[in-house]
């Protein structure tokens, strides 16, 4: 009798169900398509976190277990607001304009940092977590632009995908410095150096600036910075223009906050690679005594980051060098934006079209008044120059591009032509480029 009354009561059940479906046809399929419904929202989900991670970095994993790569979150800061809101209160105090400068610069990095330690918490246990498993390691932190680099699993690389407060998970891909020919700094065999007039270079005449030299503008008060292959601190053409020399102990320089090497961590500048010396002599070069006039700003200091090294340099350590330009570290590793420089000049770059990694870099220098100067960038195997083939981050809206000209007025045959993708007038400026003499390490 109970086994009757049981299936008598699932039949009675079953039987309900199917009256009920028949009569409210609508709740059975409400049901599958909240299902289906859910089912849809979790593969969007994971298309969407994959759709997080770079293509070419998840081949990478093919050859090696672990790789460096970028992780970029989503949170910005405002730098613009904070540099206007403290312009505005140094005002209301009455602050002398290199106070006014501090306060801005000191705004501008307090946000950037402020930002960066909230979005990346998480992320940042994670992978801590992870490196003492042996799954990560080389965690570096960046607050310029708002990221993280690891050396990392693929399991590692795809867990932190799915983080919410993570935007894209990148590669660590290699810029390029910008040579003119194979020959160093385009000296080709058919064409023959120009004599200087006077000890002042042709270069250095055709833009006038001996003319804005008389009329007291020579860059004196002014600091350039360079991110590049290095210095050579002591040549004869930089040495008292370096930040960081004494003249009451010419050899005992002070390279802290002078002088930054994300590729290798020497103390002392150094250039293994000749560009960022010749680059830095066009900048300020010039003897001791005013003669052999090879810089556009004689009277200017530098400083300088190694950034790049011969097979070019990685987003890691160019971000790095180009923190370290916002707000150089002491030895105890702490910023200090007062001893940022008013211009930084860089002479490498990507492949034409839309890369926006360094962006916020380019605002939060612009924001804490420091002054972005790219090259526009020279044709090579992969870009065979042309219109649209500026390279970024000159083609960037914010960064000011520089293209080149020969003696004769005219563009270099390798120099990379604009409009930029973002549909504006690009270069700004060209000017001599072709053939310059400048300062060479051990010459």
């Amino acid at each position: 009798m109970r086994k009757k009354t049981k299936n008598r009561l699932v039949s009675t059940v079953l039987s309900t169900v199917v009256v009920t479906s028949l009569l409210f046809p609508g709740t059975a399929g409400a049901q599958g398509s909240k299902e289906a419904a859910t089912v849809k929202q979790k593969v969007n989900s994971a298309e969407s976190i994959q759709n997080k991670i770079s293509k070419s970095l998840k081949s990478s994993f093919k050859k090696d277990d672990k790789v460096t790569f970028l992780i970029k979150l989503k949170d910005k800061a405002d730098t613009k607001k904070a540099a206007k809101a403290a312009e505005k209160n140094a005002k209301l105090k009455a602050m002398s304009n290199a106070k006014t400068e501090y306060q801005k610069r000191s705004a501008v990095v307090s946000s950037l940092r402020m930002t960066a330690d909230e979005s990346q918490a998480d992320v940042k246990k994670y992978l801590e977590e992870q490196k003492s498993k042996g799954n990560a390691d080389d965690i570096h932190s960046y607050y310029v632009v708002n990221g993280i680099a690891v050396h990392a699993s693929r399991d590692v690389m795809e867990k932190v995908a799915q983080f919410p407060e993570v935007e894209k998970v990148l590669p660590n891909e290699k810029r390029q410095l910008y040579k003119s020919s194979s020959a160093p700094f385009n000296m080709k065999k058919t064409q023959k150096a120009v004599k200087a007039t006077d000890g002042v270079e042709w270069n250095i005449e055709q833009i006038d600036a001996p003319k804005a030299w008389d009329l007291g503008y020579d860059g004196t008060g002014t600091v350039v910075g360079s991110i590049d292959t290095g210095v050579e601190w002591d040549h004869p053409a930089l040495k008292e223009k370096y930040r960081g020399y004494n003249p009451e102990n010419p050899d005992q320089p002070d390279h802290e906050m002078n002088w930054f090497d994300a590729v290798s961590g020497e103390a002392a500048p150094f250039d293994d690679l000749q560009h960022g010396t010749h680059v830095t002599g066009t900048m300020v070069g010039s003897e001791p005594d005013g003669s052999n006039q090879i810089g556009v700003a004689p009277g200017a200091k530098w400083i300088a980051a190694k950034a790049f090294s011969e097979d070019g340099g990685t987003d890691a350590d160019i971000l790095e060098a180009g923190e370290w330009m916002l707000a150089p570290k002491d030895a105890d590793g702490n910023p200090h934006p007062e001893m940022a420089p008013d211009v930084v000049n860089n002479s490498w770059g990507g492949g034409p079209g839309l890369d926006e990694w360094y962006r916020d870099m380019v605002n939060a220098w612009i924001a804490a008044d420091i002054f972005p100067e790219f090259s526009a960038g020279n044709t090579d195997l992969f870009n065979p120059g042309g219109p649209e083939s500026i390279a970024n981050p000159a083609n960037y809206p914010e960064a000011f591009a520089t293209g080149a000209t020969d003696i004769n007025k005219k563009l270099a045959e390798f120099s990379l032509q604009g409009p930029s993708p973002y549909d504006e007038v690009k270069p700004e400026i060209s000017a001599p480029g072709v053939n310059i003499r400048s300062s060479v390490p051990g010459q």
